[in-house]
């Protein structure tokens, strides 16, 4: 045997010894002695299906959110988990998703609002068993928009032409090249009072109290986190650390570690992420329309 390989055997068995050392006086004590871990989960920016980003705006993927809470979920070593939210709401099916996925777990789950909680974030937080939001938080706004830009009369501005060709009646309802009809709007109306509804109906038995009070506040206004309590869509006034220990009594545990559950951005995601927000900042409330990838140009929110 080479004296290379002989060196090699015998600094392999020092670290298996060492290994085994620390392991016996180490590693079973200080998993006896640990409290488990509280999951923090961050829901930030606009929520979609599958998030991404464009010139305008960047979101964050309910995909993403639901894995990182049914991971959560799984492991024994997590008590209880905090829904870190800061996000104005997002789309109808990456809000429900969320939502649904919250309904399946066992452990307590404080939602923490610290400054927005609105529309299908709200949504996502009702289904936690304790709200907790900053006194000067934005919260609600429960409501459903399908509002989009119509450029039917500055066409006719420049002799441009709509040609319509379509093999059902409303293959093109709430296209922006020409003007909805009043038969047209009913119906993406009573589609949206659908959807609505449902939204309203969730909350409600989300936060255990009945569907008129929710609806009472259901006008698509929102609410200071101050106001939020009386009104029933807040439990108590407070930040992340004060979510954090109200889910480690909920749990009881004394001494839990916190682990946080976001994804690791290079740095040119985080460029994009800063020229994105820069540019949204200058255009604010026109972006939803101008890059939807809805083909009606109708993107349906909450």
């Amino acid at each position: 045997m080479s004296r290379f390989l002989r060196v090699l055997i015998f600094l392999a068995f020092l670290w298996l010894l060492s290994y085994g050392i620390a392991n016996i006086f180490f590693g079973e004590q200080s998993f006896e002695n640990a409290d488990g871990e509280i999951a923090v989960i961050p829901v930030q920016g606009m929520i979609t299906l599958n998030g991404g980003s464009s010139l305008l705006s960047s979101s964050t993927s309910a995909v993403s959110i639901v894995e990182k809470i049914e991971t959560a979920s799984a492991n024994d070593n997590v008590k209880g988990i905090v829904l870190d939210i800061n996000s104005p709401g997002g789309t109808v099916m990456g809000s429900k998703r969320i939502a649904d996925s919250l309904k399946e777990v066992e452990k307590p789950v404080v939602a923490v609002i610290s400054e927005y909680g609105t529309s299908g974030a709200y949504w996502v937080a009702s289904q936690s068993d304790v709200i907790v939001a900053d006194e000067l938080s934005i919260v609600g706004s429960i409501g459903v928009i399908g509002s989009y830009l119509e450029f039917g009369g500055l066409f006719d501005d420049y002799n441009v032409t709509y040609q319509r060709l379509v093999t059902g009646e409303f293959k093109d309802i709430s296209s922006p090249y020409k003007e909805l009809t009043s038969e047209e709007e009913d119906l993406i109306l009573e589609r949206l009072q659908g959807i609505h509804d449902f939204f309203v109906a969730d909350v409600a038995a989300g936060r255990g109290i009945a569907v008129s009070e929710i609806d009472a506040v259901a006008d698509g206004l929102f609410y200071l986190g101050m106001d939020s309590v009386s009104l029933g869509l807040v439990d108590e006034l407070g930040d992340r650390d004060d979510a954090i220990a109200l889910v480690e009594e909920m749990a009881g545990i004394t001494d839990g570690s916190v682990e946080e559950y976001v994804e690791e951005k290079s740095f040119f995601d985080t460029l994009q992420e800063y020229t994105s927000s820069s540019f949204f900042s200058m255009g604010q409330g026109i972006g939803s329309v101008l890059v939807s990838d809805e083909p009606n140009g109708l993107a349906i929110e909450v």
